[in-house]
Formats: structure tokens, sequence, C-alpha cells
């Protein structure tokens, strides 16, 4: 499995180099979601800007903004209106629906290499050609897997797609069993292909799957590892500008800045009660889902501090501003420790089971920096909007701390301690896509024997 940040296969020399093992995978994401100006947006502040700078922009009305790093004017509307028109997927920028991806048979899969694949089966079903680089394979399970998986996609053809991309997945994505397949086909692969190790997942789909619920998609978007994503499995990932990740985290902020103002917009009109008994409900579904309590208090703490920044005395915005950078601080703080109790529990010999622990804690922690960077800039472009009148603002303003008091206090029902796991919730996430896979081969092999 090759690192996120790249889409060449390996050249022959590599080809008997040791190869990564997950925790240096999951380092690898981890550095590259913290060197990306994106990630780290939400750690900066108006601070670098000259103070006579601060000053005047402020009388103008503006505000400093840490995605676009430029001094604006909140205008929703018609922020709105510019996005309204893209693509959802950002397909513009991303180019993810290729056209392997987009016919998924096997008119796609007949670039120059395949005449030396014995079986196409699983390049077909992935929708690649049979030269697809790791990346590439990566980008369309990612993709595919999201259409088909029964969590969204409840038919029994989805299903039964779900199944066969999961298998072919598994096979393609490990280096040793696509030679064999590649050479002999599925005759080739010993019921062996069954016991793929939970390691030889990649990285970056362990991550989306563990943090990257669809349930939270208009509450906190696309997360930027996820984006990383998408950009390794393209052909050509150089290609990607700090000026198009920019524009992929502002179309982000807007977006889910509309979906915030649609969600409190009962609040505004004047149904408080029925605004806060819906919140509540939605709130006790998603505390239920695969991390769904830490994104969410993570979510409403988020929304309490910077409402409370906006229509708070100077004093209690000054507070806001210091709990939410310390927030980010102290994640910041703790994805370094658990990195390096990753290292120490490496260097005393334990394998990644024992490290597991510390490389969930290091990706949860830079998922929050993720999370409040983002979230703290779709707050204030809600709250902040000229489009509409300073008392609907106030008015806004008093909805979303009313939400995220409620959002930050929830807590999951179950007591079995199944939700605090982080063993059982990486198993849960990793074998998701697999498990059916797994049942039918086994099933198969059975048979045959």
């Amino acid at each position: 499995m090759t690192n996120m940040s790249s889409s060449e296969p390996l050249i022959p020399e590599e080809d008997e180099r040791r190869k990564p093992t997950l925790f240096e995978n999951l380092c690898g994401c981890a550095l590259c979601l913290v060197a990306i100006p994106i990630a780290c947006l939400g750690l900066c502040c108006c601070c670098a800007v000259g103070t006579a700078d601060n000053v005047v922009n402020k009388a103008q009305g503006k505000r400093w903004n840490q995605v676009e790093n430029k001094w604006v004017i909140d205008n929703l509307a018609e922020e709105e209106t510019g996005v309204k028109d893209l693509p959802k997927d950002d397909d513009d920028i991303l180019k993810v629906k290729d056209d392997e991806l987009e016919k998924g048979d096997a008119a796609a899969a007949t670039a120059e290499g395949s005449s030396a694949v014995k079986d196409m089966e699983y390049y077909e079903v992935l929708g690649v050609a049979a030269d697809a680089s790791s990346g590439q394979i990566k980008k369309a399970y990612y993709i595919s897997a999201r259409k088909y998986h029964p969590d969204k996609n409840p038919s029994e053809e989805a299903k039964v797609k779900f199944q066969a991309i999961g298998e072919a997945y598994q096979v393609l994505s490990d280096d040793k069993l696509r030679k064999v397949y590649d050479k002999e086909g599925k005759d080739g692969l010993s019921g062996d292909r069954t016991e793929v190790a939970v390691g030889n997942v990649d990285p970056s789909l362990v991550f989306t799957f563990l943090f990257g619920n669809d349930s939270f998609n208009d509450i906190i978007g696309r997360l930027s590892l996820v984006t990383q994503t998408l950009i390794g499995g393209s052909s050509n990932p150089e290609q990607f500008t700090r000026k198009q990740l920019i524009e992929l985290e502002r179309r982000r902020v807007v977006r889910l800045a509309v979906s915030l103002r649609e969600r409190i917009q009962a609040f505004v009109d004047g149904d408080e009660e029925g605004s806060k008994a819906m919140w509540t409900s939605q709130g006790e579904e998603l505390v239920e889902v695969r991390y769904g309590e830490q994104i969410l208090n993570t979510v409403g703490k988020c929304y309490t501090l910077v409402a409370k920044e906006v229509m708070g005395s100077w004093s209690e915005g000054l507070d806001a501003k210091v709990q939410a950078n310390q927030m980010k601080m102290d994640a910041g703080i703790k994805a370094a420790q658990a990195g390096r109790d990753t290292q120490d529990s490496a260097a005393r010999g334990g394998g990644e089971e024992d490290a597991l622990p510390h490389m969930i804690e290091m990706m949860w922690n830079i998922t929050v920096i993720d999370i409040s960077a983002t979230i703290r800039e779709v707050v204030m472009k809600v709250l902040k909007d000229v489009s509409v009148p300073d008392a609907t603002r106030k008015k806004r303003a008093e909805a979303v701390q009313q939400v995220g008091g409620i959002w930050e206090n929830l807590k999951s029902n179950k007591s079995d301690g199944m939700q605090a796991s982080v063993r059982n919730l990486y198993a849960s996430a990793t074998r998701a896509a697999m498990e059916k896979t797994l049942n039918k081969a086994r099933s198969e092999e059975a048979a045959d024997n």
C-alpha cells in the first residue's frame, strides 16, 4: 500500500522493500492533514495582521476569514448563490467522476495493460483499468462503497454490489494478492483472501469510516483527510494547488452555513420550543452513531463558544476565544502525545494492536482541530451575515447558542462500554465494508470443500 500522498505505482526496484505498517501509514495521513494549510487555518488568528489594519477593517464591518486568509464582509445570500450551481461533490476540482467510476462496467477497464491480466472481474467491479495505481483503486473503492453502503442504500441490488466492491478492494489493495490475481485470476487465490488483516485496509479509509459518518454531512461536511484521500487517488495529485484547497474549504463552509441557517430558521421565526425539541431529537440519534457523541459534543461546544464570542460582552467574547483556542491547542498536544506513545509502544516491541488506541487518539484529535476550525467559520458566516437585519442576526446567535448547549451535553444511551472502546470502534469501522464479503467467501469455500 502506498502512502496516500502518492498515486504512482511502485517502481520495480521497490517491490521487495518492506511494506509500510498501518502505524506508518496512519502517521503519514496525520502529517499530511497537519501539513496542509486548510487543517491549520483554525490555529491561526488575525494577530499576524497589523493592529492598525485590524482597526480599519473592523471599522468597515469586516472580519478576518481564517479559511480564505483575508478580511471579508459575510453575505450568505450572495455566497449561497455562488455555490448553488457548483457540483456538490466538487467534481470540477477533485475530478472524482472519472469515466471509469461512472460506467462501472467492462468498458471502463479497457485501458492499456489489461491484456497482461488473466481475470478482469475485480477491476470491472471497481471500474478501474488493470494498470490502475493504488491511489486510483483506493479512490474508486471510497466512492463506490459510500454509494452502495447498506446504511445509505438498503436495496438488495446495492447489498450485492457493496459485497462485490468489498471483495474486489480486498484483493486489489493488497500488493501480494493483486499480483497473484493478475497472474492466475480468482482460481489462484486461496481461502487466505478471506483472512485479510485489518492492517491492510488503507488508513485514510479507516479514518473516513471511523469519523466520516454520512449522518454528519450537513453539520461538519467532508473532512479534510477525506479530501486528501480523493486528491491522493487522482491521476496527478501534484496538480492541486493551495488555492484549490482553500476553495474546497470555502465551499464546505458556505454549504454548512446554509444548512445551519435552515436548521435554526424555525427558532428565528418564533418556534423556540419546537426547535429545541427538534434539535434534541436529532442529537439523540446522532450520538448513537460511530463516534457520534464525540463529534456532536465538539460541534456543540464550538457553536456555544462562537455564539458567545459574537453576542457576549467584550470580556465574554475574549474568554470564548481563549477557550476555543485552548481546545485546539489541547487537541494538538494530545495528538502529538499519542504519536509519541505509539512510537514508545513500538520501541517496547508492542504490535499494532497495542499501538491502536494511541493511533486512534491521534487521528481523533486531528479531527477535532479540523472540525473546530471549520465550524467557527460556519457560525461566523451565519451570525455576521449582512444580507439580513441586525435583529435577525441576534436571534440567530441565540439559536446557535441554544442548539450548542443541547448538543454539547448529549450522551449516548449505550451503557455496555462499546461506544468508548477504540478497539471495538476501529474494528467496526474497518470491517463494515468487508463483513458480508468475508461471509460470502467463506461460504463459497465451504461449499467447494
